[in-house]
C-alpha cells in the first residue's frame, strides 16, 4: 500500500508542479519553500518558509555549498532551517485502507493535491512578501534570527541570542567552528566590520572629491 500511495502522490503531485524525493514533496511558489512531508500513511503535513532563509544560514554556517545541491536537501537536509507548520490533511481513512483500489488511493491524492492548491493560493493572498513572514509564536529560533537579520535587525537578533542562552530549548547545532549561536555572532562581527569599513571608504572618497574640487 505504502509502495502504491507513494508512487500514486508522485504522479498526482507533479501534474500540481511538486517534486517529489522519497517522503517529501517540495514546490517553489512567490519565493517562498512549501513542502509536503508524507511519513505516516494516512496523512501529510504541509509547511513553507521563505526560499532564502536557507541561503542564509548556510553562508552564514559556512555551508555554502549546500545553495548548488537539489532543492529537496531545503526539505528534509539536517542543516535546512526548519519551516512553519500550516495543515494537516488525512489522506486515508485507515479502517479502509485495505480495500483501497489504485484508482482510489489516485483519487485520494487528487483530492488532498486540490484542497492544499487551495489553501496555499490563500496563504499566498495573505501572506503576499516572504521577506516578513514571521508569524509569532511558529517559528523556531533560527527561523527568528535569520529573518531579523535578513531584516537588517542583527543587534536584535543578538539580543534574542543572549535569551535564547539564558532560556534554552530544544537541540544545539554544532559545526567545525563551535555552535550555530557563534557561528551567528561571528558572522554579524564581521559583517559590521565589513559595513564600517565600507562606511570609511566612501567617506575618504567624498572628502578626496571635495578637495579637488575646491
Amino acid at each position: 500500500m505504502e509502495k502504491i500511495s507513494n508512487k500514486c502522490r508522485k504522479q498526482v503531485g507533479k501534474g500540481f508542479g511538486w517534486k517529489q524525493n522519497d517522503y517529501l514533496n517540495w514546490k517553489i511558489d512567490s519565493g517562498y519553500y512549501f513542502s509536503l512531508c508524507h511519513l505516516v500513511l494516512e496523512q501529510v503535513n504541509l509547511s513553507v518558509k521563505p526560499y532564502f532563509i536557507d541561503d542564509l544560514w548556510w553562508d552564514i554556517f559556512e555551508m555554502p555549498e549546500n545553495k548548488q545541491a537539489p532543492k529537496s536537501l531545503r526539505g528534509n537536509g539536517v542543516f535546512a532551517v526548519m519551516g512553519v507548520d500550516i495543515k494537516e490533511y488525512v489522506v486515508f481513512d485507515t479502517s479502509n485502507i485495505s480495500i483501497y483500489t489504485e484508482d482510489d488511493v489516485v483519487n485520494r491524492w487528487e483530492n488532498t493535491f486540490n484542497t492544499i492548491e487551495a489553501d496555499i493560493a490563500n496563504f499566498l493572498s495573505e501572506n503576499p512578501n516572504p521577506d516578513s513572514f514571521c508569524p509569532s509564536g511558529r517559528t523556531n529560533r533560527i527561523y527568528d534570527l535569520m529573518m531579523d537579520i535578513h531584516s537588517g535587525n542583527p543587534d536584535q537578533a543578538l539580543e534574542k541570542i543572549e535569551l535564547f542562552k539564558a532560556n534554552p530549548t530544544g537541540g544545539t547545532i554544532i559545526g567545525p567552528k563551535g555552535y550555530d549561536y557563534e557561528y551567528i555572532e561571528r558572522w554579524i562581527s564581521n559583517h559590521k566590520q565589513e559595513h564600517r569599513a565600507n562606511w570609511l571608504k566612501r567617506c575618504r572618497y567624498f572628502l578626496l572629491n571635495r578637495r579637488s574640487e575646491t
